[in-house]
């Protein structure tokens, strides 16, 4: 997903497209739409993990909760300029994005739910996601930079 979002920002300002165009709202939000959609296509076939979880398998199980996840995390992170801005308030950004699109992807995600045993465990166990999602933000916004 990471992967994607980035590579599509690369290639749009290639293209000439400003930072301040690529990173409005609606557009950041599209883009981590779009790359949550990407990832989980490119992973439909192969996530055994979640066929076994929920008892399909053998049958590809669609990963819809990349789609919210994706959404919030770039819709709320990526801002223009947002990588020249002291740490501090890049973190607290981060963090934020970060529990907003965990929040937002764990109800749509049955296999992590089968896997922990319920939504109050699979709760507890996306607390322990937060600071390695908020992290992978961080160094996303410095790679694209």
């Amino acid at each position: 997903m990471f992967g994607f979002c980035g590579a599509s920002l690369h290639q749009l300002r290639a293209a000439g497209f400003s930072d301040d165009a690529l990173l409005a709202t609606p557009a950041r939000v599209a883009l981590g739409a779009v790359s949550g959609t990407f990832a989980a296509l490119v992973l439909y076939p192969l996530d055994f993990v979640r066929q076994t979880a929920t008892g399909t398998a053998g049958r590809p199980v669609f990963a819809w909760s990349s789609i919210p996840f994706g959404a919030c995390a770039f819709g709320l992170f990526l801002r223009p300029g947002g990588a020249d801005k002291p740490l501090s308030d890049r973190a607290a950004r981060a963090l934020g994005a970060s529990a907003v699109a965990l929040a937002a992807e764990l109800p749509l995600d049955r296999a992590k739910i089968a896997l922990a045993g319920g939504l109050r465990n699979a709760a507890l166990v996306t607390t322990f996601r937060w600071p390695l999602s908020a992290a992978l933000l961080l160094a996303f916004e410095t790679v694209v930079r």
